[in-house]
Formats: C-alpha cells, structure tokens, sequence
C-alpha cells in the first residue's frame, strides 16, 4: 500500500493533494511548467509500472479515490477565483479520471490513462505559461479582475480559447482520445461506475467553459490594452504543434 501511496502524493490525487494548488500559486512560471508538464507525470508513470505487480490489491479503495475525488475536485473548481489554483485543481480531476481508468485493469482503460499523462502534460504546461502572460499584464490572478479579457486581446483570447477546449476534451483533440478509452474501459466495470465516470467528464466541460466564459467576457475592469509578443505566441505554438502531431499518429496507427 506504501508503494503504490508514494505514487499517489506524487500524481496527486482526491486526500493528498492539497501540496499541489500550494505550490503552483507559489512557484514561479518555470517551475509550474516543470511541474505539470513532468513532474506530476513522473508519479502517473510510476503507479503505471508498479500497478500490475499489485493486481487487485486497494483496487476499490484507489479506483473509488481517483472517480469520486475527481468529481469532488469539479465542485470546487466551480468556486474558484484564483486563476492558478483553478488549474491546479483541473490538474487533479485530470489524474483522478486517468488513475480510474488505470485501475480498470482494463488495456483500454491503461492505455487512455497514458495518453492522458501526454496530453495533459501539454495543456497544463500551457495553461500555466498563459496565466504568466495574462499576470504581466494586469498583475492580478483574481478571476473577478481579469473578465472581459476577450476585447483586450482577442488573439490571445483565441489561444485560450483552444487549450480550454483541449483540456475539456473536445474532439478532435487528443485528450478526446484519452477520455474515450478511459470511458470504454470503465463501461466493463458496471453502471455505477460509468454513471461517476459522466458526471466527472460532464462537470469538467462545465467548469472549462465558465473558466473561459468568466475570462474572455463581462464588464472590462482592466482598461488598458494589452500586447503581446511573438516570443510568447511561439511558447503557445510548442505546446499545441505535439498534440496536432500525435492525433495524427493516432489515426495512422489506427
């Protein structure tokens, strides 16, 4: 049990994840990069190894952890304000959802959770860089500061606009792919757990569209008008070109 709770902290997930949000609000840009973008999927990559020596062992206890503390994690994004925390905790429900579909025991399911440490590792990594970029500009991480962003900036709006739908999972994304594997790999398991599964893929389309909605519109209370360079565009542009390049492996492979 201590090995596989090693992996656990380091994912994290729903009980032992209240380092992460602390430590992204804290850590600079880098460092949150590094973070989401490797770190965090360090510990997936290892519960992925050492699971399979452990067949069966806390598998209600760890599959009930990642669903259920997913959905959890969904409520409480919805009341967020802090922009960074609001993708820390979208972090969380990510790996809950992903370490359900490993502890299927299902090759669907295990092989959509890796993909899921690809894909996620991209998006978060991005998410985090363009709150960097917004905070330079306005010196605020409050939701209620930043809304109305949209008719400041529209491209980088637009940017926003797809990593929130790739981290919502909207084909033909390829954390679409992931979510579809996980899906079918938890559907041989029962209507319960299928019945968890939608509402924890269901609620993080809703807090992905009021993150975006609360951000690009309502009343401007930011005024001034924001540049942006193409240094930061090209950071945005190594973020997505890998997750066009690997939809397009998936389907060659298919």
């Amino acid at each position: 049990m201590f090995v596989i709770f090693v992996f656990l902290v380091k994912l994290p997930v729903y009980g032992v994840h209240l380092w992460l949000p602390k430590a992204h609000v804290e850590a600079p840009v880098a460092g949150s990069m590094v973070l989401a973008g490797v770190l965090l999927k360090l510990g997936g990559y290892g519960i992925y190894r050492f699971s399979f020596f452990f067949f069966g062992c806390y598998r209600g206890y760890v599959f009930s952890v990642g669903l259920i503390g997913g959905l959890f994690r969904c409520f409480l994004c919805l009341r967020q304000v802090d922009l960074k925390a609001f993708v820390a905790y979208s972090s969380i429900c990510h790996m809950g959802f992903g370490l359900s579909g490993l502890y299927s025991f299902r090759n669907l399911g295990s092989f959509g959770f890796l993909l899921m440490l690809v894909s996620h590792g991209f998006v978060s990594s991005c998410l985090f860089y363009f709150l960097y970029v917004v905070y330079k500009r306005v010196y605020t991480r409050s939701l209620m500061v930043v809304k109305g962003f949209g008719s400041l900036a529209p491209l980088l709006t637009g940017v926003f606009f797809v990593f929130s739908s790739v981290n919502m999972g909207v084909p033909p994304r390829f954390s679409f792919f992931s979510e579809i594997m996980i899906i079918m790999g938890l559907g041989a398991l029962g209507g319960l757990s299928l019945f968890f599964c939608f509402l924890v893929v269901f609620f993080a389309g809703v807090y992905c569209i009021y993150l975006f909605v609360c951000f690009s519109h309502g009343r401007q209370i930011v005024v001034s008008l924001v540049e942006v360079f193409v240094r930061e565009y090209l950071v945005f542009y190594v973020h997505f070109f890998p997750l066009v390049f690997f939809v397009l492996r998936f389907f060659l492979l298919l």
